[in-house]
């Protein structure tokens, strides 16, 4: 019995390092950074190794749902409010003209 060749499977990007992902990542650090903690600190507060927050920063680690749950927690940030200011990301709402406007730092989202 000759069976075909195996269908080579196409090679899909890793979602990682989409733009939508960027947006996740860049929400993470400046809550991270308003909660006035490094990235040691926070893993810490995970319990997980020290590298951990770094991965994640650096898109090398996915976050799954209830590790940003527990990550806001960690960040003394209401899950909901850190989940809404990435869909505003999404979404758009943050032009780069908003962006520029006096006080509208990453990091004032968490203040």
């Amino acid at each position: 019995m000759n069976l075909p060749p195996p269908m080579p499977f196409a090679r899909q990007p890793n979602p990682v390092f989409s733009a939508e992902y960027q947006q996740v990542r860049e929400v993470l650090v400046a809550a991270r950074r308003a909660a006035g903690l490094s990235q040691r600190d926070l893993a810490a507060a995970l319990g997980k190794a020290g590298s951990h927050v770094s991965m994640i920063e650096r898109g090398q680690r996915r976050v799954d749902l209830l590790e940003f749950h527990r990550i806001a927690l960690a960040l003394g940030c209401d899950p909901a409010s850190l989940c809404a200011a990435v869909q505003a990301r999404l979404d758009g709402l943050a032009t780069p003209a908003a962006a520029d406007a006096p006080g509208a730092s990453p990091e004032a989202e968490f203040m």
